[in-house]
């Protein structure tokens, strides 16, 4: 796998990009909508026991990722999705990224699921989940960019993954401050097996190669200037009285 951006360098998000603008202002729809309707928040927050077939409420392991606890919750999770999602948007595409956004909250919910621990039947929320698989595609793709930690320390980003979802393992199990990190943990493992097993990652392009196709148009524009290159020189031949291109007569 190929990596950009072998020396070192330093990025904040960039030019904001359709997936990401869209899904931040999703986002803040969803808190609008809970502030105004107290009953919004219950009707599709996360909570394993609906989820399973005795209720079958399914929309729920959706509709999650669009809910927060509070202003600084959606402000804190919107700015690591703006940091990093756009730069990986403009890497795989629009459509790409929507996908793989959506996998990785889908498999946040899916360890939230899962039948131990201590949120089994808690309220869950938060774009969170999604957010780590941004993490995580971000470590792989630019694993030499620097990031300010605290906008003081420089970290490259591979190192600041391994510490995010060593982090997310360990409080997944112990169940520390409150916060499903279980889910954390779910949105790093898919994202883990989108990149490695589905080869999502094979399908970047460079940030100019303008999505996915970028690589088709690179083979048809080397194509194209071989052919020419082959009638320049057959009708050069041809001009030049027939000796071999490239011959001075």
């Amino acid at each position: 796998m190929a990596y950009p951006g072998r020396g070192m360098s330093f990025s904040f998000g960039g030019p904001l990009t359709p997936a990401v603008r869209n899904l931040i202002i999703a986002n803040m729809v969803g808190l609008v909508l809970q502030l105004l309707i107290p009953p919004f928040t219950g009707w599709f927050v996360l909570e394993a026991p609906k989820v399973l077939p005795w209720h079958f409420q399914v929309w729920r392991m959706f509709t999650y990722m669009f809910l927060h606890g509070g202003l600084g919750h959606l402000f804190w999770n919107m700015l690591m999705l703006f940091m990093f999602g756009c730069t990986i948007e403009r890497t795989w595409g629009t459509r790409s990224f929507y996908r793989y956004y959506i996998l990785c909250g889908l498999g946040g919910a899916l360890f939230a699921l899962l039948p131990f621990g201590p949120f089994w039947s808690a309220h869950i929320l938060g774009a969170s989940g999604a957010v780590y698989g941004i993490l995580l595609a971000y470590g792989v793709l630019f694993p030499h960019n620097e990031i300010l930690v605290l906008l003081m320390f420089p970290v490259q980003a591979r190192y600041l993954v391994l510490l995010l979802g060593f982090a997310a393992f360990v409080s997944s199990i112990s169940g520390a401050e409150g916060v499903a990190h279980i889910v954390h943990l779910g949105g790093f493992v898919t994202g883990y097996v989108l990149l490695r097993w589905v080869g999502i990652a094979r399908r970047r392009t460079s940030l100019s190669g303008g999505g996915i196709g970028g690589p088709v148009r690179e083979a048809y524009r080397k194509w194209r200037m071989k052919r020419l290159r082959k009638k320049f020189e057959s009708y050069y031949d041809k001009r030049s009285g027939g000796g071999p291109p490239g011959a001075v007569h």
